[in-house]
């Protein structure tokens, strides 16, 4: 059984804010980044040196997008219909302006 998620954080991107060569200063970068309000901050170690990583911690609500484009999607487009409807006419009609200019 696999346990559900329920961090509403979870998945959410982490943006690189800076790259340090020592811990030491990485730590103090993200203990002032931890100060401002609705951040989450955390340090990596890649490729021999340091990165603070940041993320906001404010859950923006999904949207979610119907299948269809709109409600109208299905609708027949009366004007379209009727300027269709005039070209298969003017197809079947022969040209009636032979040799006039």
């Amino acid at each position: 059984m696999e346990a559900e998620i329920k961090d509403p954080l979870y998945g959410r991107p982490w943006k690189n804010i800076a790259r340090f060569d020592t811990f030491e200063k990485a730590d103090k970068a993200r203990k002032k980044h931890l100060k401002e309000k609705n951040q989450q901050a955390k340090v990596k170690k890649l490729r021999g040196s340091y990165v603070v990583k940041a993320r906001s911690t404010i859950v923006e609500a999904r949207r979610n997008k119907s299948k269809r484009k709109n409600k109208n999607f299905y609708k027949k487009n009366e004007k379209f219909d009727e300027l269709s409807h005039n070209r298969k006419e003017n197809i079947n009609k022969p040209p009636t302006n032979y040799g006039k200019r």
